[in-house]
């Protein structure tokens, strides 16, 4: 038995290619991936899946479906996908995030009497990135390389206000040769501590610094963002003509009230501008109560995208939250999966789309939407999909929504698109 793993050592983000040879035809095989994050060491997670050999004595994992394991569909990467956690020491994955050092995952393949392992590197930047810190005009991160294209991009994150998650897709852009600048916007010192009232023209120091900046100025400002911090960085475009591509995963068509943890906030939106607070739709937590109650008793996950689906139709004024993103001039890319369960983000896309298309918007404009992919992170194979399947909350349990095959799919393809769209 020959194992063949291309490449052993790559980016976090890359697919690889999985073989074995020498195999009597007919025969089983099976294949056992395990790995931990080098920063929660104790917390192991374990994929497996079992082959039956080809005619010509070989398995080729991006031709043929497992007869059994953690995932069952044809994919390479099917075992990165599928990981699940088998051994804690209750450390949380979520804390002292860092992509300082690689992730090493081991492969162990056992057939007859046989086992043989490969050890391969999945890097979360290449050695040529570097960083700096700032605190002076904001709060950021920017990682750059030498072999920078002349392109920024600014990176904006959802509701939990951590930049450190962010890193995830600093390290591999970076490597590419983007300047990539990971801003806070709140819950750090010197930030307001909710997201509430966030004043957009803290983001015009952003955009001074990066023009006087001598690493990062040029003409094009990018900007990408995900959940909330979608909605943001439509927000942001629609009112400065500065930012000249916008790629924005999971976002939303309108502004929302101010978030305070679950589904709570005060009586005002999450954004302002110019001293006021913008309008915005109220999130009615009746609606999230009822449905969750709903679920508990059906024994199925909650989510929140009843509760932002309902409020938006209840809302009679929606039009003047509506973010007026015919005003942008940008590229836009919108990336939404139809069973996202953190609010109706397919939704709210199309109804993007269609306002583009009755102003004649003259930026190009497109919309990848994938049927089995739910409100996951932008980027593949970095935080495994069974961590937010399905989450225990409570009594119940919450599901970002979707399906393992189509959020990795949705993963891997729109990230894929979106470096093509940030690359052209």
């Amino acid at each position: 038995m020959d194992i063949h793993i291309k490449p052993t050592i790559a980016l976090v983000d890359k697919k690889i290619d999985i073989t074995i040879t020498e195999l009597l035809p007919g025969e089983k095989v099976k294949i056992t991936a395990s790995m931990h994050f080098p920063w929660a060491t104790s917390e192991k997670y374990e994929s497996f899946a079992w082959f039956t050999a080809d005619s010509k004595g070989q398995v080729d994992l991006s031709k043929q479906k497992p007869i059994f394991g953690t995932y069952d569909y044809i994919d390479s990467m099917g075992l990165i996908a599928s990981f699940k956690k088998v051994s804690s020491a209750g450390e949380s994955i979520a804390s002292n995030l860092s992509i300082d050092n690689s992730i090493f995952i081991d492969f162990v393949c056992e057939y007859k009497e046989e086992k043989k392992c490969v050890k391969i590197e999945r890097m979360f930047k290449l050695p040529i990135v570097k960083r700096q810190e700032i605190t002076k005009e904001f709060k950021g991160e920017l990682f750059y390389s030498e072999k920078s294209l002349r392109k920024t991009i600014i990176l904006l994150g959802g509701s939990d206000g951590s930049r450190s998650g962010l890193s995830f897709l600093a390290g591999p852009l970076a490597s590419r040769g983007f300047n990539v600048l990971v801003v806070g916007y709140f819950n750090e010192d010197g930030l307001p501590k909710k997201l509430e009232e966030i004043p957009l023209e803290y983001f015009e120091q952003v955009f001074s610094w990066i023009k006087e900046n001598p690493l990062t100025y040029d003409d094009k400002i990018y900007i990408h963002g995900t959940s909330k911090g979608g909605e943001l960085a439509l927000l942001l475009s629609s009112k400065y003509n500065i930012i000249s591509k916008v790629a924005v995963s999971a976002p939303h068509a309108y502004c929302f009230q101010a978030l305070n943890g679950l589904m709570s906030g005060a009586n005002v939106s999450s954004w302002s501008y110019k001293g006021k607070s913008l309008p915005f739709i109220p999130v009615d937590n009746d609606i999230f109560y009822e449905h969750q109650r709903q679920c508990l008793e059906m024994n199925i996950p909650f989510g929140f995208t009843t509760t932002y689906k309902k409020s938006v139709e209840r809302e009679k004024r929606k039009e003047e939250a509506r973010i007026k993103i015919e005003n942008a001039h940008a590229d836009l890319l919108l990336i939404a999966g139809q069973k996202d369960n953190v609010w109706n983000t397919y939704e709210a896309c199309l109804e993007i789309m269609d306002n583009l298309k009755k102003n004649n918007y003259k930026y190009n404009y497109t919309l990848l939407d994938y049927k089995e992919l739910g409100h996951s992170l932008p980027i593949p194979y970095v935080i495994p999909l069974s961590e937010t399947l399905n989450v225990k909350i409570g009594k119940g349990s919450f599901t970002c929504g979707g399906t393992l095959k189509g959020n990795s799919h949705g993963q891997l393809d729109s990230w894929n698109k979106t470096l093509e769209f940030f690359m052209a």
